[in-house]
This record gives C-alpha cells, sequence and structure tokens, in this order.
C-alpha cells in the first residue's frame, strides 16, 4: 500500500508543481499583456502628438498663404483702383477742356 500512497504522493506534487508553473505563466501572461498595454499607449500619444504637430504647422503655413494671397489681391486692388482714378481724371481733364472750347468758340 506504501507503493499507491507513493504515487498519490507523487500525482500530488506533480499537480501541485503544475499549479505553480501555471501561476507563473499567468502572471508572465499578465506582465506581457501589461507591457504591450502601456507601450501601446505610448505609441498612441506620440503619434496624437505627431499628428497635433503636423495640423499645427499645416494650419501655420496655411493661414500664412492666406495672408500671402490677401496681401497680393490688396495690392493688387490698390492698383487698379490708382489706374481707375487716373483715367477718370484725364477723362475729366479732357471733358474741362472739351467744354472750355465750346465755351470760348474753338469747336
Amino acid at each position: 500500500m506504501s507503493s499507491a500512497h507513493d504515487e498519490i504522493d507523487q500525482i500530488h506534487e506533480t499537480e501541485s508543481a503544475a499549479r505553480e508553473r501555471i501561476e507563473k505563466a499567468e502572471k508572465r501572461s499578465r506582465k506581457i499583456h501589461e507591457e504591450a498595454d502601456e507601450k501601446a499607449k505610448i505609441t498612441i500619444e506620440a503619434a496624437e502628438r505627431d499628428a497635433k504637430n503636423t495640423a499645427t504647422r499645416m494650419l501655420s503655413d496655411i493661414e500664412g498663404k492666406k495672408v500671402e494671397i490677401e496681401s497680393s489681391v490688396f495690392k493688387d486692388t490698390e492698383e487698379k483702383i490708382k489706374q481707375m482714378q487716373s483715367s477718370a481724371k484725364k477723362k475729366r481733364d479732357d471733358a474741362h477742356q472739351a467744354i472750355l472750347k465750346m465755351l470760348l468758340g474753338e469747336v
């Protein structure tokens, strides 16, 4: 009967060792999972920062181009206004000259 008890003891020891291995494997699995989650979190945070920085740079570039375009349009508009004023002054002067000639009877 001693042999049966020895076998039962050996089975209990094997079961106990197996449980310890399973617990160690589960702890290691949890640790790996936690590390992977932390690395994923860090990677996501870095990607979000990069995306925000890129968006900020793009908005800044767009704003700069907007200012350039507005400045160019304003300059062109000012130039056209000056040309129109000059043309209007010349036409007014020509009209004054024509009226003066009519009044003086030169026409």
